[in-house]
């Protein structure tokens, strides 16, 4: 078993998903030991891997007390990347990085007086970067720039649908069974409607106006069109962007497209994740290739903008097949494509049924990184999660002009997130002070509904400070 000791404590949950970007699971009969000497601006590395040490010094610079702390941090955690990086002869695609918002650290750059042009030179000398996810973070700024904060009296509206028709094998939301729960559902959409009018009640009254709406899940779709119509209607969009997940093609009627038109709906997600069938019959999809062709042409009949997302490294999946999936994508010519990379989730099945990896999962990303910007697209956003094949990531892309407005603000962070229903997370982003608050509902269904207006007297609060 791997042993790992540091003498900063503080950092070492951080420092370990470096080890990890080497030793996944930690298995590995060997022992790593760090010791950092901090002292004003430099930065005293030591790192021995096995007996075998190695030295690193730097100097860094900072502005206050947080500034310190993270150049430290980042010191450390660039230290024990190169000295495993030496031992083992391995490199990773995004160095050093274990963040979730690559972005985040280029725009930290330009808040500090960095120009656009040296973004990728800096990530690939401070963090080791390969020079083609260098490239992306600066050209997704770019892309970026017509979105780029809007202040602190806009918002962006979360609706969570926390039910689903079956579960994926890659899945570890908390969602519910729609079939067992239908007499669930009508109080579940009740009281969702009362927090979704009062949320736009006091965020008007407040002084904040909607940048966008999003109805996510689960699978909103799994509702009937009755259901979905009291959900949508409620929602004063005022001609802004509104997207709503219809990810399983098994749960598309004309009936709900009819509701999703009717009530102002302007974007549309309808996900195949593969476009193989073998995988989709793997990973517990409700649904054929046959199935999704035929949904995404009848959404498409409406003038939905369409979201497609394919997921690389799906068990069993090989590069021929991730590459059918992608020029199948290509060939629809959607809108906004996303390529996610698989994440082994804590409490997926997948991840709970032993070790999964697929150790082609690099050249499928760049075959995707390379096709799909040939073909009219380009990258919008971008993302990762913790226990990523590869330590890669999650690319949207897009035609010119057809960015998810939803997308960039909420994945970056620029605006704050009136967040409804059982588990959704809401945000006030104070872009003046540089903080973020969180508050989250009640993730268990049950419990959302008996705790209602208790809860929603809290958020109400939370939102008038």
């Amino acid at each position: 078993m791997l042993k790992f000791v540091t003498n900063h404590p503080e950092m070492e949950n951080e420092l370990l998903n470096e080890v990890k970007l080497f030793f996944y699971d930690l298995e590995a009969d060997m022992s790593i030991d760090h010791i950092g000497n901090f002292s004003d601006e430099k930065c005293n590395n030591v790192v021995v891997v096995d007996g075998k040490e190695y030295i690193f010094n730097e100097s860094v610079i900072y502005s206050d007390d947080v500034e310190k702390a993270r150049a430290y941090n980042r010191s450390a955690k660039k230290a024990i990347y190169s000295a495993l990086s030496s031992f083992t002869g391995q490199n990773h695609p995004w160095g050093s990085l274990t963040g979730i918002r690559p972005t985040k650290i280029g725009y930290e750059f330009l808040n500090g007086g960095g120009k656009i042009e040296n973004v990728a030179s800096y990530l690939q000398s401070e963090f080791t970067l390969y020079d083609s996810k260098a490239k992306l973070v600066s050209d997704i700024i770019l892309n970026q720039k017509d979105f780029y904060k809007k202040g602190d009296d806009w918002y962006n509206l979360y609706i969570h649908i926390p039910y689903c028709t079956s579960k994926c094998s890659y899945c570890s939301f908390i969602t519910f069974d729609a079939q067992r729960c239908k007499k669930q559902i009508p109080d579940y959409v009740d009281k969702l409607v009362t927090e979704i009018i009062e949320s736009q009640n006091y965020q008007e009254k407040f002084g904040n106006k909607m940048y966008s709406a999003y109805v996510g899940g689960g699978t909103p779709t799994a509702l009937d069109a009755d259901q979905l119509y009291k959900v949508l209607s409620v929602v004063k969009t005022n001609g802004v962007e509104f997207t709503c997940e219809a990810g399983r093609p098994d749960t598309i009627t004309e009936e709900k497209l009819d509701v999703m038109k009717k009530c102002g709906v302007t974007r549309v997600c309808v996900n195949p994740q593969s476009f193989n069938e073998k995988t989709l019959q793997l990973i517990g999809r409700k649904h054929t290739i046959d199935d999704f062709y035929q949904k995404y042409e009848m959404v498409k009949k409406y003038g939905f903008d369409i979201n497609i997302d394919l997921i690389a490294g799906l068990p069993q999946e090989s590069v021929a097949d991730f590459i059918y999936s992608v020029d199948c994508a290509i060939k629809l010519a959607p809108e906004n494509l996303t390529v996610h990379t698989l994440s082994r989730k804590n409490g997926s099945e997948l991840k709970n049924s032993g070790k999964y990896d697929n150790f082609d999962i690099e050249r499928m990303i760049e075959y995707s990184s390379e096709v799909v910007p040939k073909n009219g697209y380009f990258p919008y956003y971008l993302y990762r999660q913790k226990s990523m094949l590869g330590n890669l990531e999650n690319t949207g892309y897009c035609k010119a002009g057809k960015q998810c407005v939803n997308n960039i603000t909420t994945m970056e962070e620029f605006l704050s997130v009136d967040a409804c229903g059982a588990g959704a997370i809401s945000k006030r982003v104070f872009n003046s002070e540089n903080r973020i608050e969180r508050l989250a509902n009640l993730r268990d269904v049950k419990l959302y509904l008996e705790q209602f207006d208790e809860r929603l007297q809290k958020k109400k609060i939370f939102y008038s400070k």
